[in-house]
């Protein structure tokens, strides 16, 4: 009788060992195999049409990330098409028309850059000589608009698509505010000892560097060494809200500008993390942080997903190159990765014996077993007592249980387991 308890109670035990190790259903999102072109997928059809937001700095952004993705070209001509009006250009550029402080240099050489890298004239645009104008903006130490370095590399990346590069001084309007840390602030003008470093504006200043060349390679030395330090372990970037996806795609692609291999890989990896994968809430998008704001998170993924898709694409803004872009942008066809996935699992449970329901299977059959072990030593002890050993059952073999036969195979034809299973703007 002590055998058999001892084999009741590791009979008993097998259940819970067996629950413990089957397989868990929960499933995350799989990666998408090309995930710039589902971000760009779902980055186009948040346009009206013309625009995104009817907005020139959210156009710009979206337009720059299909670009970069190298589709959708008639829809950046259309929004170029709209932007090329001084009713909608005017505000924007000329921001006394806005009640601003004048002709923004940094938002025309943003213009520039976009219209160039489209193919478009970038010296003539919306009834304004953007080229002309932006090269006239520049302060004796070699900045541009404001003094600042934000508006200064926009300028500097606009001018490097026309035949009137930027040169010598530009690279030394931007090392006069450069930070002494190696990178530049959102609003400094003068690189002194109050001047606080941003990766954003870090980021934007380091292609706009690399297009200068050897005049500028001391600045985008110490700016590159300042921005790999500024990275968070899982290669992430946070602008004092955490890390997000804007402020690490603009210094993914700034280490792409750079030569930063390394670097620029751990960052996108970090971006990818954030994108919505097919059974998401947006699917292709990127979350500016995770877990999203609960009152502004789906507003914020029009500029993080634009933002994110040049370094995911591959490019930077000092090289970026959209030659050879698809006229439309193929869509993200989601059901049919699903039923892909359907398909392989339905393959793989076919393959291994229905592996699904497999453990719920053994588990009947060793409860089973269990139950008839005791009731054959409950009648075992029984007949012993009184003293007609002849007409006690012959207990099953040990093998017998373990093979699960006969009994074990009723048990797992009655119950089959269950197979279903905005920061600054940049």
């Amino acid at each position: 009788m002590r055998h058999l308890a001892g084999r009741v109670l590791i009979a008993a035990a097998l259940p819970v060992t067996l629950l413990a190790a089957s397989p868990a259903h929960a499933q995350s999102s799989e990666p998408f195999a090309e995930p710039a072109a589902a971000a760009a997928s779902w980055l186009a059809a948040q346009s009206d049409g013309t625009a995104w937001n009817q907005d020139p700095a959210t156009t710009l952004d979206a337009v720059i990330g299909l670009q970069a993705a190298r589709v959708g070209a008639d829809q950046v001509r259309t929004a170029l098409e709209w932007l090329n009006d001084s009713a909608v250009l005017d505000p924007y550029v000329n921001t006394d028309a806005a009640g601003g402080a004048g002709f923004n240099a940094g938002s025309a050489g943003k213009v520039m850059y976009v219209v160039a890298t489209a193919g478009g004239d970038p010296t003539d645009f919306g009834g304004i000589k953007l080229a002309e104008q932006v090269a006239a903006s520049q302060a004796a130490n070699g900045t541009y608009g404001d003094g600042t370095a934000l508006s200064t590399s926009w300028a500097v990346l606009g001018l490097s698509r026309t035949d009137t590069a930027a040169g010598e001084t530009a690279a030394a309007g931007l090392a006069a505010v450069q930070c002494p840390d190696g990178g530049f602030s959102y609003s400094d003008v003068d690189g002194g000892d109050d001047c606080v470093s941003d990766a954003d504006t870090t980021g934007l200043a380091i292609p706009a560097l690399v297009s200068l060349g050897d005049p500028a390679s001391a600045s985008l030395e110490s700016a590159v060494t300042w921005l790999e330090g500024a990275q968070a372990e899982d290669g992430g970037f946070d602008a004092g809200f955490g890390e997000n996806a804007n402020t690490t795609a603009v210094a993914a692609q700034a280490f792409l500008a750079a030569g930063r291999a390394d670097a620029a890989e751990r960052a996108v990896a970090f971006l990818l993390t954030l994108q919505f994968g097919c059974d998401g809430a947006a699917p292709g998008a990127f979350m500016y942080t995770n877990p999203e704001d609960a009152d502004f998170g789906e507003a914020t993924r029009l500029l993080a997903t634009a933002q994110a898709i040049v370094p995911v694409s591959g490019q930077d803004l000092a090289t970026l190159d959209a030659s050879g872009s698809a006229a439309d942008v193929p869509a993200v066809d989601c059901a049919s990765a699903d039923a892909g996935d359907a398909t392989t699992a339905a393959g793989d449970d076919e393959e291994s014996g229905s592996a699904s329901w497999l453990p719920w299977a053994i588990i009947a059959a060793v409860v089973v077993i269990a139950a008839l072990i005791v009731v054959f030593a409950l009648r075992s002890r029984r007949n012993g007592g009184s003293g007609d050993a002849a007409a006690a059952p012959a207990a099953p073999k040990a093998d017998d249980a373990a093979s699960g036969e006969s009994a074990s195979d009723e048990a797992a034809g009655e119950e089959p387991g269950d197979d279903s299973g905005e920061g600054k703007d940049k």
